[in-house]
């Protein structure tokens, strides 16, 4: 790992490269009234086309940041797919690892937000015709981390594998459609951090994303570190003996979508740069909260010296495994 020079605030980045791995989409924001009922009907107030994925959102972020992430995905031959590497590569993201895959369209999500909840209805398109073979080309040993989202089963495993033979570190959220898959419970102890969000942890644990179950499910599954985020509420993280919480800030809501993936890369930010634990934790959470203040999936707004400044304002509270008692502060 290569630190920059110090700042009043901590060191800055200089030279870090992260490859991210997974998902590229256009998304299809839908703002609905209300939810219909069955068969029901329901009017769209307001409807917006945007960039998303898991791995493009993330690594845009952690360019903001000062990094140096290189993208690998796959997309489609089309002009979607194209035009998206165009924007993130205009955004300091290296595409030059995205994979084309002949005759397939790349990804659509389509995202209905109701007034009080959110769905992601995914057609994974190009991503779901992604090969392991590609893994060969990849320079592993070029990069200071992995942040693995999304991918098929077998490209997971591969840059799993990939990562341990050259001994870098792999953040991984699997997100909500492989969260449930029994390989990815049992390949979960590879990876050195592994996010999920409440819904995805009861897939993926059988249960709810209690305090307690969180550091149950830690230390069953053998997990370097489990992070739990939960929306409005924060964040949970646990190596299996310490169990920590932290609040998000109160920042106006306008569109939570990427909210997950800018935590990635707050968290993997402060590791990066060398922050003891548990300011990566803090940073996580403070960067999920910058990015639902604007709309659409990319946080483009987000700056380190906030980040610094920002996290600071969500410390992490020592939390009791056991249901019911209280909380203390410890940083």
């Amino acid at each position: 790992m290569t630190l920059g020079h110090d700042t009043a605030d901590g060191p800055v980045p200089q030279g870090q490269r992260v490859l991210v791995v997974g998902s590229l989409n256009v998304d299809y924001n839908l703002y609905v009234d209300k939810e219909p009922p069955d068969d029901g009907t329901a009017r769209v107030t307001k409807f917006s086309v945007t960039s998303g994925g898991h791995a493009g959102n993330c690594a845009a972020a952690l360019a903001r940041l000062g990094f140096h992430p290189t993208l690998f995905t796959a997309v489609g031959d089309d002009a979607e797919g194209e035009a998206m590497l165009a924007e993130l590569a205009a955004d300091g993201v290296c595409p030059d690892l995205a994979v084309r895959v002949g005759g397939a369209a790349t990804g659509r999500v389509f995202i209905p937000s109701y007034p009080d909840r959110r769905h992601m209805l995914m057609y994974r398109g190009a991503t779901e015709q992604w090969t392991p073979e590609s893994c060969t080309s990849v320079p592993m040993a070029e990069f200071d981390a992995v942040v693995l989202f999304d991918p098929p089963e077998l490209v997971s495993l591969a840059v799993l594998d990939a990562a341990a033979t050259v001994g870098i570190p792999v953040y991984w959220n699997p997100c909500g459609l492989h969260a449930g898959q029994p390989w990815t419970l049992q390949a979960a102890s590879r990876a050195r951090w592994l996010s999920v969000n409440r819904s995805e942890f009861t897939a993926m644990f059988g249960v709810p994303a209690e305090e307690h179950r969180v550091q149950e499910a830690c230390q069953r599954h053998r997990i370097p570190r489990l992070v739990v985020t939960r929306g409005d509420l924060g964040a949970l993280a646990t190596d299996g003996s310490e169990l920590l919480s932290t609040a998000s800030l109160p920042l106006r809501l306008v569109d939570a979508t990427g909210a997950g993936d800018a935590f990635a890369a707050g968290f993997i930010a402060a590791e990066l740069l060398g922050r003891p634990w548990p300011v990566p934790l803090s940073w996580g959470v403070a960067a999920g909260s910058h990015a639902v203040t604007g709309p659409g999936a990319r946080d483009l707004t987000l700056t380190l010296p906030w980040l610094q400044n920002s996290g600071i304002s969500a410390p992490a509270l020592a939390a009791s495994p056991h249901p019911n008692n209280r909380s203390k502060t410890t940083a």
